[in-house]
């Protein structure tokens, strides 16, 4: 709380607040289950997409593709995930949910909910969306995006592959006119001049 006649803090030491306050109220359930803080975001995005590459996984969370790929060995170490390597790309690794995976999902969506409740308890039924909308208004002015998006890059490069097919294929002949070569002008006889008559 602001002492009387001081400048209000700055907005962002409210969401920093706000955001230390979350984490330690999802430390202690998400713990029991043997999930990391930062892990709970992967195991909600496997849960609702299925099977994912660690690049869709690290776009989709606004995250370095090396932490993911860092955040899914560790969790593959616990159990929660599976990693596949693609046999024609080995570059390409996709990740699964295993059933302690899917489990451990579960757990977390109902410390979210809980947590989610708490923090709501003083606002209104009209206010909560409200709220909604004012924080994925300053999400995306920060260039975030609702990581349930994952898969749009997919589709978008699908659209961009249809397009160069579209592109590559072979406009019609321009009419033949503009093409055909000038034919040559028929020469003009020049006419002949009448020869000076020789003096008998």
């Amino acid at each position: 709380m602001n002492e009387p006649g001081q400048p209000p803090k700055h907005l962002l030491h409210l969401f920093l607040h706000i955001g230390r306050l979350l984490e330690e109220r999802l430390r202690a359930p998400l713990a029991r289950e043997g999930v990391h803080h930062g892990q709970g975001r992967v195991l909600d995005a496997l849960a609702h997409h299925g099977p994912l590459t660690v690049g869709e996984l690290a776009a989709g969370l606004h995250i370095a593709q090396p932490t993911a790929t860092i955040m899914a060995q560790r969790m593959q170490a616990a159990g929660l995930l599976e990693r596949s390597v693609d046999a024609d790309d080995t570059r390409r690794v996709t990740l699964t949910l295993t059933p302690r995976g899917r489990s451990a999902a579960q757990a977390v969506h109902r410390a979210w909910h809980q947590v989610e409740d708490a923090l709501c308890q003083s606002l209104s039924a009209a206010e909560r969306p409200h709220l909604r909308r004012l924080l994925e208004r300053l999400r995306n002015g920060l260039g975030g995006a609702d990581p349930r998006c994952t898969n749009v890059k997919e589709r978008s490069d699908e659209t961009d592959e249809s397009d160069e097919t579209v592109a590559t294929v072979p406009r019609p002949a321009r009419s033949r006119a503009r093409h055909q070569p000038s034919r040559p002008r028929p020469s003009r006889p020049r006419p002949s001049r009448p020869r000076p008559s020789k003096p008998h």
